[in-house]
């Protein structure tokens, strides 16, 4: 009887078969397919790529069709009742193993608490060290990173109860209080010359805290882009960002080990200057988004139409941030369907957050837009951000970040 279960390729093969009969190069797209939602630029549904895939796969479902779980009829495979049955029980098996699969790694809220965690862990890691080596540098970057813990916090807080405006305020003193202490701190020591204590714990503080923040910024960016989540790809920008200051903090430190310690002061300046210009960035967007919403209560209330538009630019920052990897509306469309609607895909199933939504209905209006805002821009069949689009995607991406939705 074991040798009746289905083996290796087959669950896959008979999941496949599901839909209809399909041909050996039908098959492979569906494998094809797969893989690349995956991230994986394989190729081999034509007939002269990967010919091991090819040859296996002709010797699965010859095994198949031994089993009596597929019949074969002029080239074109399909299921016999067995094989129905087995289809079934693997597609459920696939279901359930990807559902807790796609919930640790791929899943959006485990990859928000897991920035939460890792910029904690930073922060404790880089305050305790340049408190106890005297760098000003690494306090800083600690701080910024422990802003980051609490930004992520507190503006999942501010959505879930309704206080998106009161978390935002309470962000931006905070950035303002941290980023105006290690501004005024910087200058001091820089006037006043303090040495800093390069020793080999800092070094490896600085080094573990930039590319600790180099793989979480390609982990959110992945699962932003597969799942669609914009907040994930803005929060992988500060990542990257924290990998760039790891980088800085860790020359200075070396600049320091030679004698000239005024560079780990310099370097906290610029990171106490950053958090001064985003906190003022931050002041400016609670202002506007103030404003707007003033302009819409009274408008119409707050109803579907308002729920539509937020959508609607969702897509829009969706759309800008896709062509950046994916230049034509042919892409953008394959895109979307695997980003939001995968379910046909066997072991590539999530819950879609852009449900009632028709993007393939919306799409052409939505390019329109971003041309006549001067966003993106056309070569013959291909399209591409202009400069306008990619600084307006910048800003988009931060406003996420700070929990605004449009």
């Amino acid at each position: 009887m074991s040798s009746q279960n289905p083996r290796g390729h087959q669950p896959f093969i008979l999941t496949a078969l599901r839909e209809g009969p399909k041909t050996q190069r039908g098959i492979r797209r569906k494998y094809e397919r797969l893989l690349h939602y995956m991230g994986l630029p394989v190729n081999f549904a034509s007939d002269d790529r990967g010919s091991r895939f090819h040859v296996e796969l002709q010797e699965n479902l010859a095994s198949l069709v031994k089993k009596g779980l597929v019949v074969e009829e002029d080239s074109t495979y399909s299921l016999t009742r067995a094989g129905t049955e087995a289809a079934e029980s693997a597609y459920q098996r696939a279901r359930e193993q990807e559902d807790r699969f796609t919930t640790f790694v791929h899943s959006p809220p485990v990859a928000s608490k897991l920035s939460v965690l890792a910029s904690a862990m930073l922060a404790v890691l880089k305050l305790s060290t340049g408190v106890t080596f005297h760098s000003l540098a690494l306090v800083a970057d600690g701080m910024d990173s422990l802003l980051d813990a609490l930004s992520s916090s507190i503006v999942l807080l501010g959505v879930r109860v309704g206080r998106e405006a009161a978390s935002a305020v309470f962000l931006l003193g905070t950035m303002g209080i941290v980023g105006l202490y290690v501004f005024v701190e910087s200058i001091q020591r820089l006037t006043s010359g303090t040495i800093v204590e390069a020793s080999t714990a800092a070094f490896v503080a600085a080094g573990v805290s930039g590319a600790v923040s180099y793989v979480m910024g390609f982990y959110q960016k992945r699962v932003g882009t597969r799942v669609g989540s914009l907040a994930l790809v803005s929060q992988s920008q500060d990542s990257r960002n924290h990998a760039i200051q790891g980088i800085a903090v860790f020359a200075g430190l070396g600049m320091a080990r030679t004698g000239v310690h005024f560079m780990d002061s310099f370097v906290a300046f610029v990171i106490g200057v950053s958090l001064l210009l985003s906190a003022v960035e931050l002041a400016l967007e609670l202002r506007r988004s103030v404003r707007l919403r003033r302009l819409d209560g009274n408008a119409t209330s707050r109803s579907e139409g308002t729920f539509d538009k937020h959508r609607w630019n969702f897509f829009k920052t969706w759309t800008l941030m896709t062509l950046k990897r994916s230049p034509s509306r042919r892409e953008l469309v394959l895109r979307y369907d695997e980003a939001f609607t995968p379910d046909d895909l066997p072991y590539a199933t999530h819950r879609s957050p852009s449900a009632g939504f028709d993007y393939r209905k919306n799409v052409d209006g939505i390019l329109q837009e971003l041309f006549e805002e001067g966003l993106i821009a056309s070569h013959g069949a291909g399209l591409y951000l202009t400069e306008q689009g990619k600084t307006n995607l910048g800003r988009r991406l931060r406003r996420r970040r700070f929990g605004f939705s449009s």
